[in-house]
């Protein structure tokens, strides 16, 4: 009997393994990698709680290089983290682009490529009013763009705890934003994503304009092209909405709607949902500027032109901005 008992011991502990191998092989690798980084992860050590492995985040991100400090946003491309940067010793803000979930590896796989080449693009960019892009790397299935962590409060966040802006200020804002375009859109790339949460004001009152993540270069596919809608309903162009092609003047217009919030502390086409904005950036004029002023509020009310041809031109901008800093 104590021999029987044995063998039935032995039967069934070797069924218990050969279905938990079988799973692991149906799994896939992705499932072998996550059980061997947490058998590898300190015993004591517990990572914050919106990290986890198989979700937005790892507890340690390029082959643990980078440590997640902090979540300091979250959106429909991906994560934004304070980290420590463990080869530099520093503190770098990462922006970790992950995929739409549910589609097949092939359509993973290229849209990484896409978000690889876009992030790329954005990394070119060098000038003292964007965000600087140290690196970026594929990390786990995700891109990973490693920036310097800025220490400003956004626009939105300012312009609610403080009110709107005095015009002359608001005008030296743009002429800042205008110039980091400028030199954006001579490389050939557009941000197509210009809003109060991506102008982030220092305590000098300089600017630094971020998010070129999901840029662009001019004629290079694009993002939507896999059907995902870039921007926020209330700041995005008409061309943007319609499915059109983006140009400098897309992003003239989100310098208009941003310039616009600035000033008169409230969205030229807010509404109570993203396809009641949609329809009123498409279909309805903007607010009437009360707080503008001239000749700021008609600046702006031409920036928000519907047809891309009938904005100003950037030169002309310039020259407009630079007189009202002067009044």
């Amino acid at each position: 009997m104590l021999f029987l008992g044995l063998a039935f011991l032995f039967v069934l502990t070797t069924q218990r393994r050969f279905r938990r191998a079988r799973r692991q092989m149906e799994q896939g690798p992705s499932a072998q990698r996550t059980e061997v980084f947490t058998a590898t992860a300190p015993p004591q050590q517990s990572p914050a709680p919106t990290v986890a492995m198989g979700e937005s985040g790892a507890a340690t991100l390029s082959a643990g290089r980078f440590t997640p400090l902090e979540e300091l946003g979250r959106g429909g491309m991906g994560v934004v983290w304070r980290a420590r940067d463990g080869v530099l010793g520093r503190q770098v803000a990462i922006k970790q682009l992950l995929p739409p979930s549910g589609g097949s590896p092939t359509a993973q796989e290229t849209m990484r490529a896409r978000m690889l080449r876009e992030a790329r693009a954005a990394a070119q960019l060098a000038h003292r009013n964007a965000v600087t892009v140290h690196d970026v790397l594929l990390d786990q299935g995700s891109v990973l763009i490693v920036m310097e962590l800025v220490k400003a409060v956004s626009l939105d966040k300012k312009v609610e705890s403080e009110g709107p802006l005095p015009p002359g200020r608001v005008a030296a804002m743009g002429l800042e934003m205008l110039d980091v375009l400028a030199e954006a859109h001579e490389l050939g790339i557009i941000h197509r994503d210009i809003k109060p949460a991506n102008v982030l004001v220092q305590k000098d009152g300089s600017i630094k304009l971020a998010d070129f993540g999901i840029a662009r270069f001019e004629g290079d596919p694009t993002l939507t092209e896999a059907g995902a809608v870039i921007g926020t309903p209330s700041y995005m162009a008409p061309e943007q909405i319609r499915g059109l092609e983006s140009s400098p003047a897309t992003d003239l217009w989100g310098l208009g709607v941003t310039l616009f919030y600035a000033v008169e502390g409230r969205p030229a086409f807010g509404r109570p949902s993203p396809t009641a904005a949609m329809a009123a950036v498409l279909t309805e004029p903007p607010l009437t500027p009360q707080r503008a002023g001239s000749p700021l509020g008609p600046l702006l009310m031409s920036l928000l032109a519907k047809d891309p041809a009938d904005r100003p031109a950037a030169t002309q901008l310039r020259s407009e901005l630079s007189q009202l800093t002067r009044i």
